[in-house]
């Protein structure tokens, strides 16, 4: 697992055999990421790496995390039940999740 920022948004996580390679999500939704990214530093976040991906803090506190997949890139949020989502953009990220916790983008299109 990576312990570098950069390396993410170059090279991948390093959780997987596509690390470093041309197959890699990260660089599938690289446009993406990178606004993304830089949504988050906008807005003040502290960008750290945390399991492989990049984490955005406050006040010592986890926010988001970002993740790149094969059909999409996510920002997860950490204590999303304090979170208020009135544009309904917010998902669950399965049938057992309790509260709405994530931003889906399919494409870089939506992101902004």
């Amino acid at each position: 697992m990576i312990t570098d920022i950069e390396d993410y948004f170059t090279k991948g996580c390093g959780r997987c055999e596509r690390f470093a390679t041309a197959d890699c999500s990260t660089r599938q939704w690289a446009e993406g990421l990178r606004e993304v990214r830089a949504l988050c530093l906008d807005l003040g976040l502290v960008e750290t790496v945390k399991w492989g991906h990049p984490c955005y803090v406050h006040a010592g506190r986890n926010i988001a995390v970002l993740g790149a997949f094969r059909r999409d890139m996510r920002l997860s949020f950490f204590n999303a039940a304090l979170l208020t989502d009135p544009r309904g953009v917010l998902e669950r990220q399965g049938p057992n999740t309790r509260h709405p916790d994530m931003i889906r983008f399919t494409d870089v299109a939506s992101i902004g």
